[in-house]
């Protein structure tokens, strides 16, 4: 991940004690890679002028701010925030912004895009609603757009949150502290274990390493990093087999191919998985 140029830094992320709340503390994290910074300020903009104003914030989050962000293998991931009570006519308009697919995503796994109200952003709470979602379809060149018409939600949205309190980058609007609520500790342990099922199942050996790694920084402390730097953390902390963690990193980075997770790391997981979850139903965070 590039650290910042041209005198440009971070905006200050302060500290709290709040329960669930994160800390950014990656050693990769900086600038946003100034193709996916101009991208994001782009689509912003065509969004706040069909809103009329009324599109409160736009954030980066994910990769390009937590660091490691690659062109070849990551997504765009924007949370836009706008003024309760927008109509169905603007929700619609926003759509089309979103769907014309211009400007062209600078990542090949393309953009991913949820748009929500300033209230469900400030009080993120289950079924956790948003009013779009869009998400580029691998292999399929088109770009599907989904809206929140039954209150269903989507349960990533506050990991979303989560990730944007710590580490988002306002393309628009204010910091992110002043409009996304925190999301309860207990709650954000429960999704990563759900999330490293997820990842047994459907990713390779790394996706599921990693994010067991960054999960055990976050439970330690409080820190929302990325996967690599989460495996540099675990690694040298102790929080799980080396060898694992070595290989990996080595896979994440392209050193290697890729391949299902070994009984070694499946292990480590659910292992990973079981602590989160103790953690969870814990006294301490009841």
């Amino acid at each position: 991940m590039p650290r910042p140029r041209h005198g440009a830094s971070r905006p200050a992320v302060m500290t709290a004690d709040e329960p669930g709340r994160g800390t950014l503390a990656g050693m990769e994290a900086g600038l946003p890679p100034d193709q996916v910074l101009g991208y994001a300020r782009v689509l912003a903009r065509r969004v706040a002028d069909r809103l009329d104003g009324r599109l409160r914030a736009a954030y980066l989050h994910g990769s390009a701010v937590l660091g490691g962000w690659r062109p070849d293998r990551s997504d765009v991931d924007l949370l836009l925030v706008a003024e309760n009570g927008i109509t169905g006519p603007e929700v619609r308009a926003t759509a089309a912004v979103l769907a014309a697919g211009q400007p062209e995503c600078p990542a090949s796994r393309g953009l991913e895009c949820s748009v929500v109200t300033a209230g469900q952003a400030a009080w993120p709470r289950p079924p956790w609603p948003f009013l779009l979602h869009a998400a580029d379809l691998p292999g399929e060149h088109r770009r599907r757009i989904v809206a929140d018409d039954d209150r269903h939600g989507d349960r990533d949205l506050l990991m979303h949150y989560t990730v944007c309190r710590a580490a988002g980058w306002p393309v628009h609007g204010p910091v992110p502290e002043a409009l996304i609520g925190c999301v309860p500790r207990p709650v954000i342990l429960r999704y990563l274990a759900d999330e490293l099922g997820w990842g047994i199942e459907h990713a390779t050996e790394e996706y599921p390493v990693l994010n067991a790694c960054r999960a055990l920084v976050f439970l330690a402390d409080g820190r929302i990093v990325s996967k690599v730097d989460g495996g540099r953390m675990a690694a040298g902390r102790g929080l799980g087999p080396p060898a694992v963690i070595r290989r990996a990193l080595g896979r994440q980075r392209g050193h290697a191919p890729s391949q299902p997770a070994a009984a070694d790391a499946l292990d480590f997981i659910r292992a990973t998985a079981a602590a989160l979850r103790s953690a969870a139903s814990g006294p301490a965070d009841r």
